[in-house]
């Protein structure tokens, strides 16, 4: 590419206009919809089947105690 060959690709892209980039407007649009997403997900799988029922797993104590004494058995007894 020779000095002729760049100042013509330069009047070539001088008339080319860019729009200007909008990414804040993009990125809290999709933000937007994930979180609107996450809500109406909520309110579906809430709302829409059977109530849930505390079990052990969800008692604090149970993880506490697998994190304090692991979870190797001791064998058959």
């Amino acid at each position: 590419m020779d000095h002729h060959d760049r100042e013509l690709l330069g009047k070539q892209m001088s008339q080319l206009q860019f729009a200007p980039r909008r990414d804040g407007r993009l990125i809290f649009g999709m933000a937007g919809v994930f979180i609107a997403g996450l809500a109406v997900g909520g309110l579906l799988f809430t709302f829409g089947g059977k109530p849930s029922t505390p079990t052990a797993l969800d008692d604090g104590r149970t993880a506490l105690a697998f994190l304090l004494n692991g979870t190797a058995s001791t064998g058959p007894q």
